[in-house]
């Protein structure tokens, strides 16, 4: 099977990666909070309101480790982990690595990730199937075209 038929089989299980994705955000979120020191996070669609030594409000947040955190996202993720309908939501540090982990662990057993199982075995994705051999035809590439003369980065 060719490399576009295997990626065109992962095109099922978009949600699962979008789903991931989000709930990383969150994760990001709460380092970003710890970082700062703030102990307390208020989301409504349009706001993420971080509340600590400094307080701010804005619709979308960078973390200083370039990780981008919308209001949106933050707030649907939260109404589906919180499973009611809120104006915001205000959580602590430790609220969200909780609602975190109790989400991963409900992804961990879900439907959704043993699909993405069964389509990672029957396309034979296995964590050494082409991976070693392309990194090092680029390597020799690299290294014939590449100056011997480059300092080290």
């Amino acid at each position: 099977m060719d490399t576009l038929k295997k990626a065109g089989a992962m095109l099922a299980h978009l949600d699962l990666f979008h789903q991931m994705r989000d709930l990383r955000g969150l994760l990001q979120l709460a380092a970003h909070m710890e970082e700062r020191g703030d102990r307390v996070t208020l989301i409504s669609p349009e706001t993420i309101t971080l509340v600590g030594a400094e307080m701010s409000a804005q619709p979308a947040l960078t973390t200083s480790k370039g990780a981008s955190i919308e209001a949106q996202t933050a707030y649907r993720v939260l109404q589906g982990l919180k499973g009611h309908d809120a104006p915001e939501y205000a959580v602590t540090r430790e609220e969200l690595g909780a609602l975190n982990a109790r989400a991963v662990a409900d992804l961990e057993s879900s439907d959704a990730l043993r699909a993405f199982a069964d389509t990672l075995t029957r396309i034979g994705a296995a964590p050494t199937t082409d991976a070693p051999e392309r990194p090092s035809r680029a390597r020799r590439t690299e290294a014939a075209e590449a100056p011997s003369e480059q300092p080290a980065a």
